[in-house]
């Protein structure tokens, strides 16, 4: 598109900000803004993010030794030292996150470079790697944005399986206490 002059899959063919579809001039999301996310898996105290690892993309490198070695070896679950401290959670600890949706069980990480309120679980560890094979996924409240369906509009469209356009970085409620 830029080298080549090949227009985008837009309605004007331009990189494109503005969306002028009626479901998305109703949500008031005709442009990009700031939102609060919904309290999706409870009123619960912490907010779980993530993305993906520097040291791996999905699962490929998970079982590489080199790769390894600048990880833990297993999934973490970071935290700031205040929430930490507040419920009692030392480095290492196997710590049990929860919300109305499920549970799992991993190893504690705190980190000064986590906010208060927020914890953090990266992508890419196989479920095999948490007790139980109970991953990340099993607290996930699974909300799709109604938005996410207007397809056929330019370059919007829905996929099966895909959930929605842009990743959510899995903001949603939780609580954290030693497992």
């Amino acid at each position: 598109m830029v080298e080549d002059g090949v227009p985008y899959p837009t309605l004007t063919g331009r990189a494109q900000f503005h969306i002028d579809h009626p479901w998305f001039l109703e949500a008031d999301e005709g442009l990009p803004r700031h939102k609060d996310s919904p309290r999706a898996g409870g009123d619960l105290p912490l907010v779980v993010t993530g993305g993906h690892p520097r040291w791996s993309i999905h699962a490929n490198n998970t079982t590489n030794r080199l790769l390894l070695e600048t990880t833990r070896g297993h999934p973490v679950l970071q935290l700031h030292p205040a929430d930490a401290a507040a419920r009692g959670i030392s480095d290492d600890d196997l710590v049990r996150v929860f919300n109305e949706v499920g549970e799992y069980r991993v190893p504690a990480k705190v980190s000064p470079g986590v906010r208060p309120g927020q914890v953090i679980l990266y992508a890419s560890w196989e479920p095999y790697l948490f007790p139980g094979w109970r991953d990340g996924t099993w607290v996930e409240p699974g909300m799709v944005k109604g938005l996410h369906f207007a397809g056929g509009y330019g370059h919007l469209g829905y996929a099966v399986l895909q959930w929605q356009p842009q990743q959510s970085d899995r903001v949603f409620r939780v609580d954290v206490e030693r497992a």
